[in-house]
């Protein structure tokens, strides 16, 4: 009962989080809901190897081919995973992780929709994570992802 009750709290802060972003990030339901649920999966599945979110949910929206970033800042020696999810009209979503000097430390480029990327940071820095939306069957799919550490 208590897992089902932090499965439902998470996902509606998750909601609450996408609804309520600024209005370049906005997630126009019901997307904000399929995502909100996807990430409460997510969470519950890295929670279970130790994992707690510190960050998110970062949200948008993006035609095929296009890109954006977020500006998160990571701490040295941590361990991240960071969890991306899409509507279901998206078909290939990609993320990267650059450090300040523009070099790529993380990446998940998998032809799918959920990508996963796993960083131990060597500098605590300000860090960058490019979403690509490489293939959506609308002009915008929607996409959301969060950022666990421990």
């Amino acid at each position: 009962m208590r897992s089902w009750i932090n499965k439902s709290l998470a996902a509606f802060a998750a909601l609450a989080l996408l609804s309520g972003a600024p209005a370049a990030a906005q997630v126009p339901d019901p997307f904000a809901r399929e995502l909100a649920h996807q990430l409460a999966q997510a969470e519950t599945m890295v929670g279970q190897s130790g994992y707690e979110r510190v960050a998110g949910p970062f949200a948008g929206g993006l035609p095929s081919r296009a890109d954006r970033r977020f500006q998160l800042t990571l701490r040295a020696g941590q361990d991240y995973e960071l969890i991306g999810v899409c509507d279901g009209r998206c078909r290939d979503i990609d993320m990267r992780i650059f450090d300040e000097k523009e070099f790529v430390v993380g990446a998940d480029t998998l032809a799918d929709d959920i990508p996963i990327i796993h960083i131990h940071p060597a500098i605590t820095g300000l860090y960058s994570v490019q979403v690509v939306m490489n293939q959506c069957a609308a002009p915008t799919c929607f996409f959301a992802f969060n950022v666990y550490a421990r």
